[in-house]
């Protein structure tokens, strides 16, 4: 199989000032949002940039309604507009501000605190903002969360020592249902009409229907990624890719560490698994058959791919050197119909554009 860039393959790049973070769209606009605080917005089906604005950094997590983008940034969260980028406004709360969610007509945000002297996440919170920008509610969790979802017009959480496992949110307060030993959560994904899954340490998974666990599964070591399409694949430190029965129980071994996983467009009508492995000096991204577990399609990046977002037939993913790699279905499957002499020769235009960028800084 011949190995291309992910970049041959990309409809277009775009960049973001520092290691891309987060990555949202809404109403045919993409976000993106950095490390080093900046925050962009461009129309996804011309790539033609909108509106661009900095903060502190570093930005975390993001998510939108119908006129706003609510993003964490450091120890804040902040309201902006998708069309203008004009900052509506922003709230500081207590401690690193991790992830957000719009659930129920509210604004959700997890926040944590970090001790040194353990080396470990001492306080975790949640608080409740309304779309005005005033603090509703905040309750202290045990633990800190490591995801956030909505379930049923409630929050689950997945959480860490010591209270290992998951919590439920809603306007009424805080509960942790009874369960039996969770291992801490790593990761999770899902939740609206679908399941909640979420990672753990321990390498497995477990499926959270109508706020109870469904099912857990043994996969294997801990779990870095995770995605659902009517069942789940996941990545493990392993550098395993697994699936979920619903899939078949396949296992591919990507020879990396797994950084990033998704579903997305694929070589017909269906959904693809992507997955981005990084080997110490590139990355590797794959395109594999759901069912079954082959690998269609076999990328490169010379830097590593730390955030992903895809969204019907389109799949996007942000590096750490601040590039954006947007991947529609259609210009996937037409590139990847052509002769790899027509492929090998935009190779070397592609080169000529990444030393361009990386000259002004980008």
């Amino acid at each position: 199989m011949s190995v291309t860039s992910l970049e041959s393959y990309s409809s277009y790049v775009r960049e973001v000032d520092g290691e891309c973070s987060f990555l949202s769209s809404s109403n045919s606009l993409l976000f993106s949002g950095s490390r080093s605080g900046g925050v962009a917005c461009w129309d996804i089906s011309t790539g033609i940039e909108m509106w661009r604005v900095g903060f502190e950094g570093p930005c975390s997590d993001a998510e939108c309604n119908d006129e706003m983008l609510f993003f964490t940034e450091s120890d804040s969260i902040h309201a902006i507009s998708k069309t203008s980028g004009e900052v509506i406004w922003s709230v500081k709360l207590e401690g690193s501000s991790d992830y957000v969610k719009v659930a129920d007509g509210f604004v959700w945000v997890t926040t944590s605190v970090y001790n040194f002297e353990i080396q470990d996440y001492s306080e975790g919170a949640v608080w409740q903002i309304d779309f005005e920008g005033s603090i509703l509610n905040k309750w202290e969790t045990i633990g800190r969360a490591w995801s956030l979802s909505e379930q049923g017009g409630k929050l689950v959480l997945g959480l860490s020592r010591p209270k290992s496992g998951f919590a439920i949110v809603s306007e009424s307060g805080l509960e942790y249902p009874d369960f039996e030993d969770l291992a801490p959560v790593t990761i999770g994904n899902g939740g609206g009409f679908v399941p909640v899954v979420l990672g753990h340490s321990d390498g497995t998974v477990s499926e959270i229907v109508d706020h109870q666990v469904k099912s857990v599964s043994r996969v294997g070591s801990s779990v870095r990624a995770i995605d659902y399409f009517d069942g789940w694949v996941a990545g493990l430190d392993s550098g395993n890719i697994v699936s979920s029965e619903y899939f078949g129980s396949w296992s591919v071994n990507l020879d990396g560490i797994v950084d990033v996983i998704g579903f997305g467009p694929s070589l017909d009508t269906g959904r693809g698994v992507w997955a981005s492995s990084w080997r110490g000096s590139e990355s590797a991204i794959f395109l594999i058959n759901p069912r079954g577990g082959g690998v269609e399609l076999e990328m490169s990046h010379h830097s590593r791919i730390v955030s992903g977002f895809s969204e019907g037939e389109m799949i996007c993913f942000g590096d750490d050197g601040g590039c954006i790699f947007v991947v529609e279905g259609d210009v996937l499957r037409r590139r990847f119909s052509r002769p790899v002499e027509e492929i090998e020769e935009d190779e070397g235009s592609l080169e000529l554009r990444r030393k361009i960028r990386a000259l002004r800084g980008g």
